[in-house]
């Protein structure tokens, strides 16, 4: 039989099937051309080969994005439930300590993300807050209407015997979830837990409530994934069959390894004993070296030198597994690559085809990822020891304010002693101020919406009024605070941000305080370079070298045995340096272990001319109001400790005042209304119903021109524009001092 007869009966056979099927895919040309008889044989094969493989290779590249896609998914939704449950236990903590506390108490349960409850033992509710009763659609009022039992399902009767008996025997339940019947009739997966507490002698059940909706939902949709990658995954293994089938037989021509390696995206070599004796240009690209120079090379040149025995070994062992080692490129720069071979016919005889794959980026990922979770884990830790540190910070202080006002009560105590109680609970107030501001501060520096309200400081006033209060702590502590200042008396006024600039500094020196027992601690400033540089220098602890840029992060202390004794939430010096930045500044420290620290404040320097304001005195102590006018005061509060408290202090220093209670903001639009005389209103931003901000929009509808003074218990800068934007002339921050409240009265009054 001729040559073309044989060819001609092997193409029919071997060919026919696909040569049918593509033809519906390609141009008719094309297989005009190969139907030719002078096309020879190879030729069609390699068309086929490169066809299949390009085929096998996006089948491939599909599949493994879908399972990357699906692991992903799974990481995120286990790391969101693992921050779930850590951010619950987190809070389930916070909310157990502070359901003994009074105002801030009350003011952290209404915030807290998650359902709080107190329930009786029959399951009417007593206590709930704003969560729990928007994830029943309720208000709070309609939800303390209500009892456990009207919002669980009858379906859970068994699951609810079971929780209880636990809690009659261990005192606890739950976590377990289960479902609530929402206002609107459906029902909302939750997450429940609780415990048996005493108050006032009655036992009441004290529970948590979390809304897992969205959790259920990517919980039902990853169950979906999953079936769709299942019957993917069935698709895949039967396409994988047929392709396997047909690489076997592929695997019998030459031509294959040449369309394998060019096709491929990392570097392929071929190569007998080391020689390379073909290559693609991914591993040119890869070596940079040129494919004319790589066929010939001995392929462990592209090896660095002290990974070349190792891979040696593995090539007379004839390894086929993947495994890590370090390439080295033309220009001599070293860099990590995965090689894989398989022992392959090529050209009459077995050599081997070995993959190269650059993994630089893997592995800075790989670092990333290592350098990631190791924060993460030592965040978690840190905010573990700040609820921790919080809780102990915050008892201290209510444990004097309790404990001396009890003793306040005893009969028979002498004055001396009266007063020394009452200094005790005046600095453990303020000791539980600073801690409630700081935490308030770290978290309005975290939203990254805060900024610096610039405006004129005489430096000399502010360093003289922070020293004056230091020093009374330093003569406590027996450590000397000195006063330095270089600057010239025309170079003392500048603009900044008066309370962010103390709050720098009092951090600082709060800081230098703790940690200085004996020596002394200098407090100076100077102009260096166009700065204003104001310095901390003290003669304590000091700080390691390595230690220094951690201190100046949140919850992060150098010795946490020290904290341990001087105390503190580590927060300090992280608010400092996060102001300073919002000034334009910048702190740095210059310190040794055991000789000291000196902490340094730059800030931009902006000089102005001193005003000379006679109008506003911070320093009264007593109204100075034009006596022959009688004033009339509008004080709306909702809270009636809070207006006594006013109420005594303006009537105190002033008898010829008229002082004008409104318990919310209706009330107090409609005494303006009727009322004409009113000459001044202290407003409370957060009442009940209309609130403080609304009631001032009102009533600068008809009341254009009298002074409103906005009271707040927050100090961030959104609340204050907004009490201005709405039409305040200016505000005093809660707890009010004395002094404060008098001269703004007396500024706005005279």
């Amino acid at each position: 039989m001729s040559i073309d007869a044989f060819r001609t009966l092997f193409e029919s056979v071997y060919f026919g099937a696909w040569f049918t099927s593509l033809s519906k895919l390609l141009p008719i040309e094309i297989f005009n051309y190969l139907s030719q008889a002078h096309i020879v044989f190879i030729p069609k094969i390699l068309n086929l080969i490169t066809a299949i493989i390009i085929f096998t290779l996006l089948i491939r590249k599909w599949f493994t994005a879908e399972i990357s896609t699906k692991q992903k998914k799974e990481e995120l939704i286990a790391e969101q439930s693992k921050e779930l449950t850590e951010k619950y236990n987190e809070l389930l903590l916070a909310n157990e300590n502070a359901i003994q506390n009074d105002n801030y108490t009350q003011m952290l349960f209404n915030e807290s993300p998650i359902g709080l409850a107190l329930t009786k033992l029959t399951g009417e509710l007593v206590v709930v807050n704003q969560a729990y009763a928007n994830i029943i659609g309720y208000t709070i009022e309609e939800t303390l209407k209500l009892s456990y039992w009207d919002i669980t399902p009858k379906k859970y009767a068994k699951q609810e015997e079971l929780q209880l008996d636990s809690l009659n025997k261990i005192g606890t339940y739950g976590p377990y979830e289960k479902e609530y019947i929402h206002k609107s009739g459906k029902l909302i997966p939750i997450r429940l837990q609780g415990k048996l507490i005493k108050k006032d002698n009655q036992d009441f059940i004290w529970s948590s409530v979390e809304d897992i909706t969205d959790k259920k939902d990517a919980e039902i949709l990853l169950q979906e994934q999953n079936e769709e990658y299942l019957v993917l995954n069935e698709e895949y293994q039967s396409q994988n069959e047929e392709l396997r089938d047909v690489i076997e037989k592929i695997e019998k021509s030459e031509s294959r390894f040449k369309a394998l390696h060019d096709a491929s995206f990392g570097g392929i070599a071929i190569h007998d004993k080391g020689i390379i004796l073909d290559c693609n240009q991914g591993l040119a690209k890869i070596s940079g070296y040129s494919t004319e120079e790589l066929i010939g090379m001995n392929g462990l040149l592209l090896i660095a030198e002290h990974q070349r025995d190792l891979v040696l070994q593995k090539i007379l062992n004839e390894y086929e597994k993947p495994y890590q080692s370090i390439g080295i490129r033309k220009n001599g720069e070293e860099y990590p690559i995965r090689l894989e071979a398989r022992q392959i016919p090529y050209q009459g005889r077995n050599v081997r085809v070995v993959e190269f794959r650059d993994i630089t980026d893997q592995i800075k990922n790989e670092i990333e990822l290592k350098k990631a979770k190791e924060k993460a884990e030592e965040s978690d830790q840190l905010k573990t020891e700040f609820i921790n540190n919080m809780s102990h910070e915050i008892r201290t202080p209510m444990n004097g304010i309790l404990g001396f006002s009890d003793l306040l009560n005893e009969p028979n105590i002498t004055d001396s002693k009266r007063q020394y109680y009452n200094e005790i609970i005046q600095n453990s107030g303020n000791q539980l101020l600073r801690i409630i501001d700081d935490i308030l501060e770290i978290s309005e520096l975290g939203t990254k919406q805060a900024r610096a309200q610039i405006e004129e400081l005489c430096l000399n006033n502010f360093l003289s009024e922070l020293f004056t209060i230091f020093e009374t702590k330093a003569k406590m502590n027996k450590t000397p605070l000195y006063l330095k200042n270089d600057l010239s008396d025309i170079e003392i006024t500048l603009l900044t941000d008066p309370y962010k600039l103390n709050r720098i500094v009092s951090n600082i020196l709060e800081n230098a305080l703790k940690f200085t027992d004996n020596g002394s601690i200098e407090l100076g400033c100077k102009l260096q370079n166009n700065n204003l540089l104001i310095y901390v220098k003290d003669t304590g602890i000091g700080v390691h070298p390595e230690k220094q840029k951690l201190i100046f992060e949140r919850f992060s202390q150098e010795d946490k045995e020290m904290s341990q004794i001087v105390g503190g939430l580590g927060l300090g010096l992280s608010i400092a340096n996060e102001n300073a930045k919002l000034l334009g500044g910048n702190i740095t420290l210059e310190s040794e272990k055991g000789k000291g620290a000196t902490f340094y404040l730059s800030i931009p320097y902006q000089p102005v001319k001193p005003k000379n304001d006679k109008n506003r005195n911070t320093n009264n102590q007593s109204l100075n109001l034009n006596e022959e006018r009688h004033h009339t005061i509008l004080v709306a509060e909702d809270e009636e400790v809070n207006f006594m408290y006013l109420e005594i202090i303006l009537s105190e220093f002033d008898d010829n005042l008229t002082i004008i209670h409104a318990k919310n903001g209706e009330e107090a639009i409609d005494i303006c209304k009727i009322n004409d005389h009113i000459d001044l209103i202290l407003m409370d931003i957060k009442m009940p119903g209309i609130n403080g901000i609304d009631a001032t929009k009102e009533i600068r509808q008809f009341r254009q021109h009298v002074p409103i003074i906005a009271q707040t218990a927050y100090t961030a800068i959104q609340e204050r524009d907004e009490a201005t934007h709405a039409g305040c002339n200016d505000f005093i921050s809660k707890p009010i001092k004395k002094e404060k409240l008098l001269a703004i009265t007396n500024h706005y009054l005279k």
